[in-house]
């Protein structure tokens, strides 16, 4: 005669099974200390996110159709890329530099002023978001922010 064995009972059973199996893994050393503390820190570096400062740029935007006036504009930007591209990110500004000044002062310059009275400036952040990442090497921007903008 076979005794029953009830479900709760056989539950258990299969978890200390694995719990079992996961200890003598642990006590027999089949893991590597020191990789698992280099993924963690890679994982780390990839995960966070740096500054890295795009510059000052100062335009006049069109004139206004309806009053005639010009609009003078002064922004401080910059972007977040992970910790990990912050040394090829700041290398790759050095070198394109010039580029990356007009084509940001292009996207500037294409600010309405709807766009402008949005607090939270998000079709100009994404304009300037998309230049950024045309002109970088494998789009390392995450976010555009704003340490100033001045509008006159």
């Amino acid at each position: 005669m076979i005794a029953h064995i009830s479900p709760y009972l056989r539950f258990h059973r299969w978890l200390l099974a694995g719990l079992s199996l996961v200890l003598a893994l642990v006590v027999s050393g089949c893991y590597d200390g020191q990789a698992l503390l280099k993924q963690a820190e890679a994982a780390a570096l990839s995960t966070t996110l740096a500054e890295v400062d795009l510059g000052i740029f100062q335009t006049t935007l069109p004139r206004d159709p309806k009053t005639g006036l010009y609009t003078t504009m002064e922004v401080h930007i910059f972007g977040t890329v992970s910790r990990s591209k912050l040394s090829i990110v700041t290398t790759q500004l050095e070198i394109d530099n010039y580029r990356m000044r007009h084509e940001i002062l292009i996207a500037v310059r294409k600010s309405t002023r709807e766009e402008l009275a949005d607090p939270s400036l998000t079709s100009l952040r994404a304009r300037i978001s998309e230049v950024v990442n045309k002109v970088l090497s494998d789009a390392p921007v995450k976010e555009i922010g704003f340490y100033q903008i001045t509008v006159r």
